[in-house]
Protein backbone atom coordinates (compact mmCIF):
# COMPACT_ATOMS: atom_id res chain seq x y z
CA UNK A 1 0.00 0.00 0.00
CA UNK A 2 1.45 3.26 -0.91
CA UNK A 3 1.96 6.07 1.78
CA UNK A 4 -1.09 8.60 1.25
CA UNK A 5 1.00 11.29 2.26
CA UNK A 6 3.06 13.74 0.62
CA UNK A 7 4.83 16.69 2.24
CA UNK A 8 5.74 20.04 0.96
CA UNK A 9 7.84 23.13 1.93
CA UNK A 10 6.49 26.32 0.72
CA UNK A 11 8.01 29.60 1.66
CA UNK A 12 9.58 28.12 4.49
CA UNK A 13 6.62 26.83 6.01
CA UNK A 14 5.66 22.66 6.09
CA UNK A 15 2.87 21.24 4.44
CA UNK A 16 1.22 17.82 4.34
CA UNK A 17 -0.89 16.59 1.46
CA UNK A 18 -3.81 13.91 2.01
CA UNK A 19 -3.73 12.12 -1.48
CA UNK A 20 -7.16 10.10 -0.03
CA UNK A 21 -8.90 13.65 0.86
CA UNK A 22 -7.27 15.84 -1.68
CA UNK A 23 -6.55 18.14 0.63
CA UNK A 24 -3.63 19.90 2.16
CA UNK A 25 -2.86 21.00 5.79
CA UNK A 26 -0.27 23.37 7.37
CA UNK A 27 1.99 21.81 10.26
CA UNK A 28 3.38 22.89 13.04
CA UNK A 29 4.21 22.70 16.83
CA UNK A 30 2.49 25.47 17.77
CA UNK A 31 -0.72 25.52 15.04
CA UNK A 32 -1.48 22.92 12.13
CA UNK A 33 -4.38 23.45 10.18
CA UNK A 34 -6.60 23.77 7.15
CA UNK A 35 -5.16 25.66 3.70
CA UNK A 36 -7.43 27.63 1.98
CA UNK A 37 -7.83 26.44 -1.24
CA UNK A 38 -6.19 29.11 -3.30
CA UNK A 39 -3.26 28.44 -0.92
CA UNK A 40 -3.53 24.54 -1.44
CA UNK A 41 -3.22 25.47 -5.35
CA UNK A 42 -0.16 27.95 -4.57
CA UNK A 43 1.27 25.17 -2.60
CA UNK A 44 1.07 22.37 -5.02
CA UNK A 45 1.88 24.06 -7.98
CA UNK A 46 5.03 25.81 -6.66
CA UNK A 47 5.82 23.77 -3.18
CA UNK A 48 8.78 21.44 -3.23
CA UNK A 49 7.94 17.98 -2.56
CA UNK A 50 10.18 17.40 0.65
CA UNK A 51 10.54 13.93 3.22
CA UNK A 52 8.63 13.48 6.43
CA UNK A 53 11.75 14.11 8.03
CA UNK A 54 12.60 17.07 6.43
CA UNK A 55 8.57 18.54 7.15
CA UNK A 56 9.18 17.93 10.46
CA UNK A 57 12.15 19.88 10.78
CA UNK A 58 11.25 22.86 8.99
CA UNK A 59 8.07 23.32 11.34
CA UNK A 60 9.84 22.33 14.73
CA UNK A 61 7.99 18.81 15.54
CA UNK A 62 11.24 17.31 15.06
CA UNK A 63 12.21 19.10 18.49
CA UNK A 64 9.32 17.08 20.91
Amino acid sequence: MQNPFKFYDYQGKAYIYDTNQKRIFSMGVEESGDVELEMEVKILESGEEISKERAWEICGLDKL
